[in-house]
This record gives structure tokens, sequence and C-alpha cells, in this order.
């Protein structure tokens, strides 16, 4: 699988249309993400398998409402507010199969239809738009490719991969690695399948209880029949009755709006005015309500955000000017003055290196009270900025307009009230009300009683599955004996051939993996060859002199560097093609083998790899070595105040 776009529409923090092209070329396969922690870089490795695989992705068959509680979680908060928003997932992706190549956008759309989510595929093959049925042959078939238990393991946390070798989890992380990327773990659920039903016992006591199982359930669907009539009859009788209810209904209204003066059009206007006075009224408030939970505290103390400002601003320089005072020392400054001629004597160094030192330094002797990093200056900056505006007297006339509207809801409410009270028109209004309540009540009983029809029919057609299963196995009584014979054998083949398959598979990755080692590895020489047992895939490590090596010498590093070499060896192997993803995978390296890393692993590490990494973790001697394999790179930037993600398409500006 080969990942082109991905468009996320209210996902997360991502409001509104948001996109990213993994798109990459020959020699550039590195797709580079930055962002500082909680920026949305988990929102987007979430989205991915949420798009691609649903429920199924989640270990659910189908839709249920656990899966919809997490599809709740990740859409964007401001446009839940809003009831007309849309949420969506759209992936487009190339998959190649039986030599052919496959070009797929996939969309997965959301929508609160009466409170709850209500969840929509659409899916285009090669530009055409494919209808349910394909859909479900296309989901089959993307298991197959890229199940999701491999998308899991194309996932790569820095600290988990540390975490896999220092507590002893190596050999089954291979272990499961190797069954899913070599497809073994088919074979496996097989002979497990196999397995359970050779170990079935045929018993004539157990063929009778089947028959007596049969006689009672044909006598469950006789009565089950008969309560499926009696559910129509009554569906029949309730909707003639809410018919004829509404009917009369329509009629009252008629003669209602037939002599009713302002009665239909200037009463429904003013009732639309109201409505539309409401909603502003409500979308004011929603903006006064921001408004005040965010910024109106720091319009109320100016001065203690000019303080704080001018404070840190201080502080920056006073830490600035103690570096230069580091920097400048008397060596240095003599080098400086001999470089260009300049005669100099101690003193004069001396009264130089503070006149210099006095035009950074704060007039006056600051204390350090905040020593804030450059993102938290930056996000005072950003409120002193806002503070400078007027915006409080915009909120006031809000609050003002609300009042106003608030008055004229008064009154065109007081002139409904006076309408309908009128002695000509109440009893028809009265009329009308007694029979809307009937309706609802009719509408409610209606749909409790069509429920009972469905869950009926449902479990009759349950029952009627059952039915068929007691017959088939009856008729398979007397062919069992042969077909768990043939399961046996069956088992036992497979077991063979998964053996044979992981032997030769393994001896492949070992040489792959050594080869790895050695390229990353600072001390070159120190392993000569890796060793995986095919039965337990515990991992042995051989020095120069063929002697066994303990794991635990290893560096955090240089375990680290271990795994991955394996991990790129079984990869490799496979020929499989898919996105890889790295997220914080530099955090556990010393310096050598992060280059390692960056200059050896990352570049031929697939055709496509994405890195997610903060400014700290690929700073900017690192993204120098990155750079030449990087395709694209994007920057995620948070804004607490609007509670929103920016995607920006370069990485972080290095200073």
């Amino acid at each position: 699988m080969y990942l082109k776009n991905i468009e996320l529409v209210n996902i997360g923090a991502y409001k509104g249309y948001n996109s990213f092209n993994f798109k990459t070329t020959k020699g550039k396969n590195v797709l580079l993400i930055g962002g500082e922690n909680g920026a949305g870089k988990t929102t987007l490795l979430n989205a991915i398998k949420f798009g691609l695989f649903g429920s199924y992705g989640f270990g659910y068959k189908t839709e249920n409402a656990e899966y919809f509680k997490h599809v709740e979680s990740i859409l964007n908060n401001q446009a839940k507010r809003k009831n007309n928003e849309d949420f969506s997932i759209t992936i487009q992706f190339e998959v190649v199969d039986n030599l052919k190549l496959f070009k797929y956008e996939l969309k997965r759309e959301w929508k609160f239809v009466n409170s709850s989510i209500k969840e929509q595929v659409y899916l285009t093959e090669n530009g055409d738009l494919l209808d349910t049925q394909s859909i479900e042959l296309f989901n089959a078939k993307l298991k197959d490719i890229m199940p999701p238990q491999l998308l899991d393991f194309c996932l790569f946390d820095g600290e988990e991969i540390a975490q896999i070798v220092t507590q002893n989890a190596l050999s089954s992380y291979i272990k499961q690695l190797s069954k899913v990327v070599f497809n073994l773990d088919l074979f496996e659920t097989l002979e497990l399948d196999l397995d359970a039903y050779s170990k079935q016992h045929i018993h004539a006591t157990k063929m009778d209880s089947v028959e007596q199982e049969l006689f009672e359930a044909n006598n469950v669907e006789h009565q089950l029949r008969n309560d499926i009539s009696t559910s129509i009859r009554a569906v029949e009788y309730t909707t003639n009755k809410l018919k004829n209810v509404s009917d009369e209904y329509l009629e009252i209204k008629s003669t209602f709006e037939k002599y009713g003066g302002l009665v239909k059009q200037e009463r429904e206007n003013i009732l639309k005015q109201i409505a539309e006075i409401e909603a502003e009224r409500k979308q004011r408030g929603e903006q006064i309500k921001g408004f005040v939970s965010t910024l109106l505290p720091f319009y109320l103390i100016p001065d203690l955000v000019n303080e704080t400002r001018e404070q840190i601003k201080n502080e920056e320089s006073m830490q600035l000017s103690q570096q230069l005072d580091e920097k400048l020392s008397q060596e240095t400054l003599n080098k400086l003055f001999s470089s260009l001629s300049i005669d100099s004597s101690d003193d004069q160094t001396e009264k130089v290196k503070k006149e210099l030192i006095s035009l950074i330094a704060p007039q006056q002797v600051e204390t350090m009270i905040h020593g804030a990093s450059f993102a938290e200056s930056v996000k005072v900056e950003q409120v002193y900025n806002v503070i400078q505006k007027d915006e409080p007297s915009a909120f006031y006339a809000l609050l003002q307009a609300n009042q106003e509207d608030l008055k004229r809801l008064h009154q065109l409410k007081a002139k409904v009230n006076v309408h309908d009270s009128t002695d000509e028109f109440g009893q028809l209004l009265d009329q009308m009300d007694q029979y809307n309540i009937e309706m609802i009540k009719l509408k409610q009983k209606l749909d409790e009683e069509q429920l009972i029809l469905e869950n009926q029919k449902q479990e009759l057609t349950a029952l009627l599955e059952k039915i068929d299963k007691i017959k088939l196995q009856l008729r398979n009584f007397d062919k069992s004996t042969g077909s768990l014979l043939e399961a046996q054998k069956i088992i036992t083949l497979s077991r063979r051939y998964r053996d044979i398959q992981i032997q030769q598979k393994l001896k492949d990755v070992q040489i792959q993996a050594t080869q790895n080692l050695k390229k990353m590895l600072r001390k070159h020489d120190y392993i000569s060859l890796i060793q995986i047992n095919p039965e337990n895939y515990e991992v042995t490590l051989l020095d120069a002199q063929q002697n066994a090596l303990e794991k635990r010498t290893l560096s955090a590093g240089e375990k680290q560097i271990l795994l991955l070499s394996i991990i790129w060896a079984i990869f490799k192997c496979s020929g499989r093609q898919v996105p890889f993803i790295f997220d914080t995978l530099l955090g556990r390296l010393d310096k050598t083998h992060k280059a390692a890393v960056l200059k050896t692993f990352i570049p031929n590490f697939g055709k496509q790899a994405i890195i997610l990494a903060t400014d700290s973790e690929i700073d900017e001697e690192h993204y120098n070595l990155l750079q030449p394999h990087i395709s694209r790179e994007y920057k995620l930037e948070f804004n607490p105040i609007k509670q929103q993600t920016k995607i920006l398409k370069d990485y972080f500006t290095f200073s």
C-alpha cells in the first residue's frame, strides 16, 4: 500500500478542511511532520486507521455503540456544536494486486442524525464509484493486503521500541511481526479452527438431543409466526387510527386558517421573527461566553500582562548577557584585538567587555522569576498583542444588542399570547392542541409496535437459520468421521509448512539483520552475527570469535538499533510495500546513532517513511542530515486560544 493523500474535515483539532500530501519521489522517501506535544500528531495517526478500517480497525465486526464513542471522541468539539457541520476522513492510496495497480479514494463520513452518529462510506476504484457490494469485497481484500495489525506494526514509537528490548519482549515481538508480515498467522488460525472441529465427539445420545432441539425449535417457530400476525394487525389498527385523527386535525386547521384574521400568515411571521431573534441571541451568547472564558481575564489585568512581558524580556536579556560574559574571556578578546591589529591591555579588554555586556543586559538588576521557554514567551506576546485591541467594546455591543432583542421578544410573544387567548379562536386552538397530543401518542405507540414487529421478524429469521443448521448437523452426523480424519491431515500439513517457511524466512532475516546492524552500529565489529531460533524466536548475538554476547551489556541506544535492524530485515525479506510511520524514534539514541538512523536506516526503509518529531528531537543538525531525503515537510501549530491546529508547509525554522 502507498498512501498518496489524506483529507481531514473537522477531525480533532483540525477544524474545517485540512489535507496532507503524502506523495514521495525517487530518492526522497521521507515525509517530515513537526509539531510540539499536543499539536495533533497522534490525531493524524488515528485518522489513518479510522479512515482505512472503520470499526474493524478497533476489533469490532460491526459499527456498534462502543465504536461510535471512539468516533465521537475524535470529532472537532467546535464543529459538533453546529448541527449542520460535516465530519470526514478521505484517504487516497494505491494498491498492487496480482501485478496490477489500483488507485483508490476512500471517504468515511459521519453526520449527526437525531443526536446519534451515522457513518457513510464512499469508495472509488480507478475513478469509478463502487456500490455497497463492491465495497464489501474491497474490505475483504484490504484485510489480506494491509490488515489493521500490520498497520500497527508499521507504526514505530521510539519509547515502545526501547521497552521491547529492556523488558525481554524481543522474541515475542519478532514472533508476532513475522507471523503477520509473512502471512503465517492465516495458517495458524486455520489450524486452530480445524483443531476445534476435530475435538468433537459423536454419540447417539448427542444425536437424540439434536432431534429434540429441532422439535422444540419447530414449536417456537409456530408460536412466533402467530405473534407476528398479531403484531401486524396491531400496527394496521394504530396506523388507521392515526390517519383518522390526522384528517380531523387538518379539517379544524383549515377552518382556523380560513377565518383567522392575522391567524395564519401574520402569526407564522411573528413566530418566525421570534425564532430568528432567539437564534441570533444564542449566537451572540456563544461569542460572549467564549470571550469571557478566554480573553476577558487578561483584559482585567493588563498591567500584570505588561509587567510579565517586560519581566520575560529582561530575563532573556539577562540570560544573553550572562552567556556573552562567559564567552568573552580575556583570552578571546585579546585574540580579537590582535586579529584587528589593535593594541590592548587587560584594562582595555575588560572595559570593552563591560561595554558590550551593558548593551544587552537589562537596565536594572533583575531576578529570574519565570524562566520562560521560547514557546511560552511567544504565547505571552500573543496575549499582549490581543489585549491592545479594543475587543471588549465589541462584546459590550453584543450584550446591548441581546438586551434590545430581549425586549422585542417580550413584545412579540405578548402579541401572540393576546391573539391565542381570543375567545373566537381559543376553542379551535385547544382542539388542535388536543389532536396534536393524541397524534404524538399514536405515533409513539406505532413506533413501539413496529419495533416489536421488527424484533419478532429478526427473531424468526435467526430461528430459521438455527433450524437449518440443526438439519444440516443431523445430515452430517454420518459424514463426520471421515471429515475429522481429513482435518487432522490438513493440520499436520499446515504446521509442517509453517515450520519450513519460518526456518527459511528467518535464515534470510538473520543475514539481512546482521548487515543492517553493522551499517548503523558505532562498534562495527562488535557483533558479527545475529541468530534467531525458529522455535522460540530467541535472539542470540555472536562476536567475532563466535562467542555469545549478553544482550544486557548493550546500551539503551544499541538495543534500539538492534531491534530496528531486525524489523528492517523482516520487512525487506517479505517484499511488502507498506508506509512506515516513526513517532519520537530518536528519543533514546545518542548523537552517533541518531546520525546512523537518519543517514542509513530511514532513507532505505521502504518507499514511504513518515516521521513525526519535535524540534528538540530532530534539531537543525539532524534536519540537515535528513534534508536530502525529504520529499515533503509540514509543521503542526496549535492555537490554544482558537483550540485549532494549523498546517504549515515547512518544518521548524532554526535561528
